[in-house]
């Protein structure tokens, strides 16, 4: 049962006994800053369609939660996972030339957390070259990755989804 009135009579009315669905679990969903030294990063992307146009969006904070960058990228078109990798790859690219080598990457995509926990090489043929020179950086890093869920993300879906208002 869907707990709508109108159901609920109509069950009723039917003779039919009806149980209430159970409540939605909830999760505290919080964004904490990265300790002294230490940049982190937020990583979206965005798609219109399946496939469709992609677009993906990333936000440096360093340990007072203060944004020291961030950037959107239109990246023509593509499926989800695709949109993910590469604001991850635009990410650590950034971090790199940027010489900041203690990093805390945050992304709402499990699989692409654990592409990057795991070194994994398991993504789309036309990423596996900037995927393999991005796992090549890593060794140059201190890193952290961690999912977090798409309310806690919020800043780098701004960037991501601006990307979809500058006109194709």
């Amino acid at each position: 049962m869907a707990n709508d009135w109108k159901e609920y009579l109509t069950l009723r009315e039917l003779g039919v006994r009806s149980r209430s669905a159970p409540p939605p679990d909830y999760i505290d969903v919080h964004w904490w800053p990265p300790d002294l030294n230490w940049m982190k990063v937020n990583t979206d992307g965005s798609a219109l369609g399946a496939p469709g146009r992609i677009f993906a969006g990333d936000v440096f904070r360093d340990h007072q939660a203060e944004v020291r960058g961030c950037f959107h990228v239109k990246g023509g078109s593509g499926f989800a996972l695709e949109e993910e990798l590469l604001a991850v790859i635009k990410a650590i690219a950034i971090a790199e030339s940027r010489g900041w080598r203690k990093l805390w990457l945050e992304s709402d995509s499990t699989y692409v957390v654990e592409l990057l926990r795991k070194k994994l090489m398991e993504v789309p043929w036309r990423f596996l070259t900037s995927w393999k020179a991005t796992i090549a950086f890593l060794n140059n890093f201190e890193l952290r990755v961690s999912h977090i869920y798409r309310e806690g993300n919020a800043a780098a879906d701004i960037m991501a989804h601006n990307s979809r208002h500058e006109g194709w």
